[in-house]
């Protein structure tokens, strides 16, 4: 999972050579066959930077050694997601699997190259959905766009299944009782019967799909009735579950359908105070915000910036001079170039900043960069 401490973390390592490289990847079809190899030419690409700011023998190879062995690994190509991002230190070596496409590069530097990341924490990261229903229960993996049906394929979806499936479910509950079955689909089952044989469904998928989502620990949003979110919301043990519901019944929704209505959930939820802040673009006359990336590079590293946005996939190249404050860019960067747009997101993390990936469409007034000051 990629979160605010995972950049920061990649924020503190140092070195004379970091290596970032980053590839869009296929989970299935003859394209992701094509993967490793894509990757390997990358790694190819990665040892000629290496060797030109350290001429030391045999240490490109040694530095990509943790890499190289993923090509040895075809489990790990065969459970790829849209992107990837893999991140190098002479003693550490990181990989992200993300789920949207990034750009196939080679970035060598003393930082690491953070931008393809960061939309993990503002629009394009993972969420769960849970619909919690008696007939129909899934789990879907969502992200703003694109929704998969991660339901684990040992459980039972439904409470008739769950009563079939296993003759010793068949048991009474106590002396004199019907079957499971019966109480729960006989004429005369009541609604207390009912509701024993339910939550004996819930708890018992609940176990699975907690295991499931431990495995990746993001979001979880519930989806359902009143009363089926009430009791599974008793017996969960998942501590990342989103306390505001999908209250509708998810039998009536498709998968899509819930992820759109899981989106406004985490819009609300997780990205409230950036919408906040975008609606202070609208405003006539505010000198509070800024679309310039020289004056917000300034404002940035003096601690001004409060909310910092960046278009998704845009690049600048060029320097801050610190001794003038001011920004020189090119267009045919060299050794001393560094991309603009990561150095602010990395400085604007280390001053306190939010910094946000936005499509260019969403951006305020569909600019590259803007930002918000504190003062």
């Amino acid at each position: 999972m990629v979160s605010e401490k995972t950049i920061h973390s990649l924020i503190k390592k140092s070195g004379e050579v970091l290596v970032t490289i980053t590839l869009p990847t296929h989970k299935k079809g003859e394209e992701s066959k094509q993967d490793p190899i894509r990757f390997k030419n990358l790694l190819t690409e990665a040892s000629k930077k290496i060797e030109k700011k350290i001429t030391k023998n045999g240490y490109a190879d040694k530095f990509l050694k943790p890499a190289k062995q993923l090509l040895e690994k075809p489990l790990f190509w065969s459970h790829v997601d849209r992107g990837l991002a893999v991140y190098i230190t002479e003693d550490s070596f990181d990989v992200y699997k993300l789920p949207y496409e990034v750009e196939e590069q080679v970035f060598v530097n003393d930082h690491f190259l953070i931008t393809p990341l960061l939309p993990m924490t503002s629009m394009d990261g993972t969420f769960k959905v849970l619909a919690v229903s008696r007939q129909n229960l899934r789990l879907l993996r969502c992200t703003r766009n694109d929704v998969q049906n991660i339901t684990p394929p040992e459980i039972v979806t439904s409470i008739e299944d769950y009563l079939e499936v296993d003759p010793q479910k068949q048991l009474q509950f106590h002396s004199g009782a019907q079957s499971q079955k019966a109480m729960y689909f006989g004429h005369n089952a009541n609604e207390e019967d009912k509701m024993v044989v339910v939550e004996m469904f819930f708890r018992e998928v609940e176990k699975e799909i907690t295991s499931a989502l431990k495995l990746e620990n993001e979001p979880l949003i519930l989806a359902g009735l009143t009363e089926n979110l009430s009791l599974y919301n008793k017996i969960s043990s998942y501590k990342r579950t989103v306390d505001t519901k999908i209250n509708r019944n998810p039998d009536e929704l498709t998968d899509k359908e819930l992820k759109e209505k899981g989106w406004e959930v985490i819009q609300d939820y997780f990205l409230s105070d950036m919408y906040k802040s975008l609606d202070k673009f609208t405003e006539v006359s505010n000198e509070k915000v800024s679309n310039n990336l020289g004056e917000i590079v300034e404002a940035t590293v003096m601690g001004k910036s409060q909310n910092i946005f960046i278009s998704k996939g845009e690049k600048k190249w060029g320097f801050y001079d610190e001794e003038n404050h001011t920004v020189q860019y090119t267009n045919n960067p060299n050794g001393n170039d560094v991309e603009l747009l990561n150095w602010l997101s990395i400085t604007g993390f280390k001053r306190g900043s939010n910094v946000y990936i936005l499509p260019k469409e969403e951006m305020p007034i569909q600019s590259t960069v803007a930002a918000e000051f504190r003062f």
